[in-house]
């Protein structure tokens, strides 16, 4: 039977990228919220663990190294990270039925999980409802928040599902947010849009094509600069080709323009350039989970992906722009694994990203 006295250490395991770890976020501060003196490890691929600096309530992160491994190497660097430190309780969140295996093999007392078959049932101490993935249509940060619900349901009996779960990430500190302010000027009443146009260089490795082409970010920072916004091109190091693009097609001068292109050397400057603005534009990558953990306005191009598990659905702030109309869309992850070799849908067009720009602008004014 679960005890709450019981659990003192607890480990969360979520490997994917930034966005992914935002995403996953809920669940740490549920855990924490309920079981506050819990100490709490996050165990996450080691490429993404410099978001750790943004997520609240972690106190210990192990990043590990699974990219071009196999599937057993994968099984014993979670195993040896899992029986490094005593936990009380592990939460993770892979839905292949050997991760109940895995969870069982380091002998924590407590395992939670994903519901995935017979062997899940058997192996874990909680296992959460989980939807084949060609049907889940909800918001993904629900998703992993069921982990956490079906846990605490069990520990507390007054306990009570969130009406809202969204991420929620640690305000900069106040260096960063000034020099943030004097980057982009922040005493300048007009509104500060930040463009983002890349994708990690990891997706593009993996034939995950999520951009939008150079010739239309050019052709929407012309627009937005003569309505008189203050535009800002931001990027880091696997955005240097697209950004590279951008400027061999902008004018030699444009108004109301800054490049901020390798301004921000770590992700906690993104992190306050982001909230030091007013609106951020970009696809479908790890900037936009960042202004969403902030609660930033934002607007994100959409192409084989699915906005409706990506961003919170019904909130003005957040605004998702498709290329309607396409019946094969949304493919990634649903019923394909790579981009298709016609992306029409990455063709979303310049004035559509403009009239949702305007609906976003006008919810950083409430």
């Amino acid at each position: 039977m679960l005890k709450k006295e019981k659990i003192k250490r607890i480990a969360c395991v979520n490997f994917g990228g930034i966005g992914d770890e935002i995403l996953f976020a809920p669940v740490i501060e549920a855990l924490h919220k309920e079981l506050p003196e819990a100490q709490i490890t996050l165990i996450l691929e080691k490429r993404s663990q410099s978001v750790v600096e943004l997520l609240p309530n972690v106190d210990n992160s192990i990043g590990l190294n699974i990219q071009g491994i196999s599937a057993f190497q994968r099984f014993v660097k979670m195993r040896d990270a899992l029986t490094s430190h005593p936990y009380d309780l592990v939460v993770a969140s892979g839905s292949h039925p050997l991760i109940a295996v895995l969870l069982a093999s380091t002998g924590i007392r407590y395992r939670v999980g994903f519901e995935t078959g017979s062997v899940t049932q058997k192996l874990l101490t909680v296992a959460a409802p989980l939807a084949p993935k060609a049907e889940r249509n909800e918001y993904a940060a629900l998703m992993y928040y069921s982990l956490a619900d079906a846990l605490l349901k069990k520990l507390n009996l007054e306990y009570k599902t969130p009406e809202q779960v969204l991420p929620h990430l640690k305000s900069s500190g106040l260096e960063e947010l000034l020099w943030a302010k004097s980057l982009i000027r922040a005493e300048d009443p007009r509104k500060k849009i930040l463009i983002h146009p890349g994708v990690s260089h990891i997706s593009v490795k993996k034939n995950i094509l999520k951009g939008w082409p150079a010739e239309s970010w050019v052709d929407l920072i012309r627009l937005l600069s003569q309505a008189g916004h203050q535009i800002f091109l931001l990027g880091g190091p696997d955005d240097e080709d697209i950004v590279q693009e951008i400027r061999r097609l902008l004018p030699g001068s444009l108004a109301n323009y800054q490049d901020l292109f390798g301004k921000t050397t770590n992700l906690k400057q993104l992190a306050a350039l982001i909230q030091a603005g007013d609106l951020l534009v970009s696809v479908d990558s790890s900037p936009m989970h960042i202004a969403v953990g902030y609660g930033k306005p934002m607007v994100a191009m959409f192409g084989p992906t699915d906005e409706k598990t990506l961003l919170p659905q019904n909130d003005p702030r957040f605004q998702a722009v498709v290329l309607s109309g396409l019946p094969c869309r949304p493919c990634l992850w649903k019923v394909r694994n790579e981009s298709c070799d016609n992306p029409v849908c990455l063709t979303v067009s310049v004035s559509a990203m403009r009239t949702a720009i305007d609906t976003a602008l006008s919810q950083s004014l409430v």
